[in-house]
């Protein structure tokens, strides 16, 4: 019998990726700096958004990803969190010259999107500004 969806995810995810000051300095870390425990904290996050730790959950392939996702319970609307953080954390490998992780991590984003019905590259509302002022600091440089 399948577990009930977690609705309480989005504000979960938000918080955990956006309104501590920890998780918005890690996320520009790890896209600004390219910071490699920046980067392993925004996949430790994930993790923590699919109840699962972030080495184990990101060790696996797109279609065993989705699967824990389903089994677990996930609601679509998290799933939109992963997705963004998937495709950021990728953003960081790729900065980094790791195409290979960046790689992977665009193909389980891409796994999650298709599977949750999100739409690949949309930014949550909630940290579209955040997300917008990395943008412009990456434009500058």
């Amino acid at each position: 019998m399948a577990r009930p969806a977690r609705t309480y995810g989005v504000a979960h995810a938000s918080a955990r990726l956006h309104h501590g000051d920890d998780a918005s300095l890690c996320l520009r870390s790890a896209l600004l700096d390219q910071d490699p425990e920046a980067i392993a904290d925004l996949e430790q996050a994930i993790g923590e958004l699919l109840d699962l730790d972030g080495a184990t959950a990101l060790s696996l392939d797109a279609a065993s990803l989705v699967t824990m996702m389903e089994l677990s319970g996930i609601a679509d609307s998290l799933a939109s969190y992963v997705c963004y953080a998937l495709l950021r954390v990728a953003d960081a490998y790729e900065a980094r010259g790791d195409a290979d992780l960046a790689t992977v991590r665009r193909e389980q984003a891409a796994a999650v999107s298709s599977a949750f019905l999100c739409e690949l590259g949309t930014v949550p509302s909630e940290l579209r500004e955040l997300d917008d002022d990395i943008a412009t600091q990456l434009e500058e440089r």
